[in-house]
C-alpha cells in the first residue's frame, strides 16, 4: 500500500464516508427538500425546468429536469432535479426550458421488509419529486447539441434491433447494448436475475471495458500513437456512458479506462487496485449514498474478487495444475461469488447455486455477443437486410442464454432462499475472508523467500488447499447457517401484516417453522405479489409456504396469490390452498382452485370448528357458519382464530351483516389482536361485536389515500372507545408480532412518529 500512494488516499477516503454511517450524514439528498416535505401525496403545481435526459416508455415519455421553479400551495420552490412522466405525443428535445401543469408527487419509501424502496433508488440521483404532466408548452427551444444527438441515436438503435430481431429479442439486446430495459420481457428479466446472469441486461464494466479497450487496440493497429488512440478511446467511452446513463457500473468502468489510458500514455505501468479504489472514490465523492446502493457493491465488489481473492484460491489451489486456464475460470467465478455472497444475500435474500458454472458460459460469450451486436447493428444501419444476419448470430446466443438458464433453474437446489442475514454476521464473514486472505498473502511470501520461515507457517503452506477448501465451506456455511438461524423462531410465534396498500395479507411463522398466509391482494398496488409478498418472503427465509387461507373471493384479498401460483417454479412454492366451504364460493374462487390445482398445489376447505395445530399453536375456523344462508361475498369471509399460549387473535377477512352477526351469536371472546374486517369499513365490526372481542389491539389493512375512505372514522372511534391500541398499515407499514406465549412484543416497519 505504501508503494500506492493514491490507491492508499483513495482507501483511507473511502474509509472515513463508510465511518460516517455509511456516508448520509454528509450527503444533502438522504434529507428530504423543502418541495418534498411540502407535498402531502399529490398536489397540483405548475413546473417549470430545463431537460437534460429523455427516455421512452412502452406508454409514455419519462422526462428529467433541472433547474426546476415549481409554484405549489401560493409558494414558489426551487427544485434541482425532477422526473416527469408525460405523453408521448409532446415532443421535447434535451435542453429544451419547458413548463407544465400537472401533478407534483413523492416516491413511495420500501413499506416491508424486503421491499424496494423508491425513494432511496432516486435519492441517490438526487430526485426527491415526480410528476405528471398535463399541459405543456416550450419556453425556449435550445437544445443541447451533444446529448440531443446521443439520444436520438440510442432511440434509432433501439429501432434497428427490434426491426431485425423482433419484439422479444430486440429489446433483449436493447438491455444489454443501451442499458434500456422498459419493454424487456419481464418473465425473462425474472429468469435471467434468479439463475444468476441478471447483470448482463446492465450497462456493466464488462461492456465498457469490452468497447472502449476495444475501439483503443484496433486504432493502435492502425498505427496511431498512444495519445490519439487513448484520447479517441476515452472520448466514445464518454459519449456512451452519456448515451445510456450514467450508472454506477458506467461511471467505474470509464474512471478506471481513463486510468488505464493515462498509464499507456504516460508509458508508466497500470495498477488495477488502484484504478479501482480511485473510481470507488470519485463515485462516492460525487454521491456518498452510493456506499449503500447494491449496485455499487456489486459491481466494485466483483473486480475486488478478482484482485484481491482469486490470487488467494489460486495460490491454494491451482498452483502447478494442468488446465489453469479452465480451472482459472472456475475459482475466479468462484472468488467473485465468495466476495459478493454477503451483498447478494442482504439485498436478494437467495444464491443461484449454479450460476457459478452458468457465468462460465455466459461470460465469455458477451463478448461475441457485444461485439456482433454492435457490428450487425452498423451493418444493418448500412447493408440493411444483409447486415441483419449478423443480428441473427446474437439471436441464436440470447436463446442458448435462455436454455441454459431455464436448464439451471430445473436443477435440485437451484435456488437457495437463506433470508436476509443480520449486519453483524456481513461484518464477522467479511472480517474472517480477510484473514484468509492475510493468511495466504503471508504464505506467498514464505513461498517467495525459498521456504524459509517459522514451523507453523511452513506446516499450513503444505496442507494449503486444505485451508483453502476449509476456508470457502466454513465462510458459506456460516452465512447461511446464520441466516437461517435469525429465521428459526425457537418456539416462538412471528405473525405480520403486510402492508399491501388496499388489501389484506397476513404471514405466520409458526413456532415449529411451518409457514402459513392469509389473503393476499390488493386492488391499488400492481403486481402486489411480485413486488410485496413474494419479496417480503424471501427476506423472511421463506421459499415454500405450507398453508395459505383465502377468506373469499375478492381481488384486494387474492390476486397476489394468484401471481405467487403463476410463477412457483421461480418464486413462492404454495403446498396447500385452504378456501371456504364449497358452497359459499363465488367463480372467482373456483377459478383459483383450478389455477392452483393445475400447478401442483393441494387445495383444501375449511369448515367452521375445524382446526389446525402446530405444537402450542391452534387454528381454528369460526365462520362462515354452517347456518349462514347468504351469498357469496364479505358476509361469508372465512373468519380464523389463532391461540398460542396466552395469546388469541381474531382474522376476519371483510366479515360483515349476516357473517359478522352469526360470529357473535356462536360465542366470540376477548381478544388480545383482532385484525379489523374489511379495512376498516363502518360495515363492519359493529358496536356488539366490539363489546364482545373487546380487543386490546387492532390492526387495520387499509392503502393510502384510498377511495373508499378506510378506515373510516367512526370504526376508528369506536375502537379507541373500547381502548383498543391501532395499527394500521397507513402509518405503520408492515406490523409485527413476536410471543412466546406469554409475552408479546410488537414491531412496525415504519417509524409512528414519521
Amino acid at each position: 500500500m505504501i508503494k500506492r500512494p493514491l490507491c492508499a488516499a483513495a482507501v483511507l477516503f473511502l474509509g472515513i464516508q463508510a465511518v460516517l454511517a455509511g456516508g448520509f450524514h454528509i450527503a444533502s439528498d438522504w434529507k428530504p427538500t423543502r418541495l418534498e416535505s411540502s407535498i402531502g401525496s399529490r398536489e397540483d403545481a405548475v413546473l417549470e425546468g430545463t431537460v437534460y435526459r429523455r427516455e421512452e416508455k412502452p406508454n409514455c415519455r419519462v422526462l428529467y429536469l433541472k433547474d426546476n421553479i415549481v409554484h405549489l400551495k401560493n409558494q414558489i420552490f426551487q427544485e434541482s432535479k425532477i422526473l416527469v412522466y408525460i405523453q408521448t405525443d409532446h415532443q421535447t428535445a434535451i435542453g429544451n426550458r419547458i413548463q407544465f401543469t400537472g401533478t407534483a408527487e413523492t416516491f413511495q419509501e420500501a413499506r416491508n421488509p424486503g421491499n424496494f424502496d423508491q425513494k432511496f433508488y432516486y435519492r441517490k440521483q438526487g430526485i426527491h419529486v415526480f410528476a405528471r404532466a398535463q399541459d405543456m408548452k416550450i419556453l425556449d427551444e435550445g437544445v443541447y447539441p451533444v446529448r440531443e444527438n446521443l439520444a436520438v441515436i440510442r432511440e434509432h438503435w433501439k429501432e434497428i434491433l427490434i426491426k431485425y430481431l423482433g419484439e422479444y429479442h430486440g429489446n433483449s439486446m436493447s438491455a444489454i447494448l443501451l442499458g434500456d430495459k422498459s419493454e424487456l420481457d419481464s418473465d425473462l428479466k425474472e429468469l435471467y436475475q434468479k439463475s444468476g446472469i441478471g447483470h448482463i441486461l446492465a450497462i456493466s464494466g464488462l461492456h465498457m471495458s469490452f468497447l472502449g479497450i476495444g475501439l483503443y487496440k484496433l486504432l493502435r493497429r492502425t498505427g496511431l500513437s498512444f495519445g490519439i488512440a487513448g484520447g479517441t478511446g476515452i472520448c466514445f467511452l464518454l459519449a456512451y456512458t452519456l448515451m445510456i446513463g450514467c450508472g454506477v457500473s458506467s461511471i467505474r468502468a470509464f474512471v478506471m479506462f481513463f486510468v488505464r489510458m493515462g498509464a499507456d500514455i504516460t508509458g508508466r505501468d497500470y495498477d488495477m487496485p488502484t484504478s479501482l479504489a480511485l473510481a470507488a472514490a470519485v463515485i462516492v465523492a460525487w454521491q456518498p449514498l452510493y456506499l449503500l446502493d447494491a449496485g455499487f457493491l456489486l459491481s466494485f465488489g466483483a473486480l475486488l474478487g478478482i484482485t484481491a481473492v482469486y490470487p488467494c484460491l489460486e495460490f491454494c489451489f491451482l498452483r502447478g495444475k494442468k488446465g489453469k486456464k479452465l480451472f482459472g475460470s472456475i475459482f475466479a467465478s468462484l472468488a467473485i461469488n465468495l466476495t459478493l455472497l454477503p451483498v447478494m444475500l442482504y439485498f436478494y435474500f437467495e444464491f443461484p447455486l449454479y450460476s457459478i458454472i452458468l457465468n462460465l458460459l455466459v461470460i465469455p460469450l458477451m463478448s461475441l455477443v457485444l461485439g456482433i451486436g454492435v457490428t450487425g447493428s452498423l451493418a444493418a444501419l448500412v447493408l440493411g437486410g444483409a447486415g441483419a444476419v449478423l443480428l441473427q448470430v446474437c439471436k441464436g446466443l440470447l436463446i442458448f442464454y435462455e436454455k441454459a438458464c431455464t436448464l439451471s433453474m430445473e436443477l435440485p437446489m437451484s435456488r437457495i432462499v437463506s433470508g436476509q442475514p443480520e449486519k453483524g454476521w456481513i461484518v464477522v464473514y467479511y472480517a474472517l475472508l480477510f484473514m484468509f486472505c492475510l493468511t495466504v498473502y503471508r504464505l506467498k511470501a514464505v513461498k517467495e523467500n525459498g521456504g524459509t520461515g517459522s514451523d507453523i507457517w511452513l506446516i499450513i503452506s503444505v496442507h494449503k488447499k486444505t485451508l483453502g477448501g476449509a476456508a470457502v465451506i466454513f465462510l458459506c456455511g456460516m452465512l447461511f447457517t446464520a441466516c437461517r438461524l435469525s429465521y428459526n423462531n425457537g418456539g416462538r410465534l412471528r405473525v405480520t401484516m403486510l402492508d399491501v396498500g388496499q388489501g389484506d395479507g397476513l404471514y405466520i411463522n409458526g413456532p415449529r417453522g411451518t409457514r402459513y398466509f392469509i389473503d393476499g391482494g390488493s386492488s391499488d398496488v400492481s403486481s402486489v405479489g411480485k413486488y410485496r409478498i413474494e419479496p417480503f418472503l424471501k427476506s423472511q427465509g421463506t421459499k415454500t409456504l405450507d398453508y395459505v387461507f383465502i377468506s373469499h373471493g375478492d381481488a384486494d384479498h387474492m390476486n397476489g396469490i394468484e401471481e405467487l401460483l403463476d410463477s412457483q417454479r421461480l418464486g413462492i412454492r404454495i403446498r396447500n390452498l385452504v378456501l371456504p366451504p364449497e358452497r359459499v364460493q363465488d367463480e372467482s374462487l373456483k377459478k383459483l382452485a383450478l389455477k392452483a390445482a393445475e400447478n401442483g398445489t393441494r387445495v383444501a376447505v375449511m369448515e367452521a370448528g375445524d382446526t389446525m395445530r402446530e405444537g402450542d399453536f391452534k387454528l381454528t375456523c369460526k365462520a362462515p357458519a354452517a347456518a349462514y344462508k347468504g351469498e357469496a361475498g364479505n358476509a361469508a369471509s372465512m373468519v380464523l382464530e389463532a391461540e398460542f399460549g396466552e395469546l388469541d387473535m381474531l382474522f376476519t377477512g371483510d366479515v360483515e351483516g349476516d357473517g359478522e352477526r352469526l360470529l357473535e351469536k356462536n360465542g366470540l371472546r376477548q381478544y388480545d389482536v383482532l385484525k379489523v374486517a374489511h379495512h376498516g369499513s363502518k360495515n363492519s365490526s359493529s358496536d356488539a361485536f366490539l363489546r364482545q372481542t373487546l380487543p386490546r389491539t387492532a390492526w387495520i389493512s387499509s392503502g393510502i389515500d384510498n377511495r373508499y375512505g378506510h378506515p373510516h372514522e367512526e370504526t376508528v372511534k369506536k375502537l379507541e372507545e373500547i381502548g383498543s391500541r391501532i395499527y394500521g398499515t397507513q402509518e405503520c407499514g408492515a406490523v409485527t408480532l413476536v410471543t412466546d406465549g406469554e409475552d408479546a412484543v410488537i414491531e412496525t416497519y415504519l417509524q409512528l412518529d414519521q
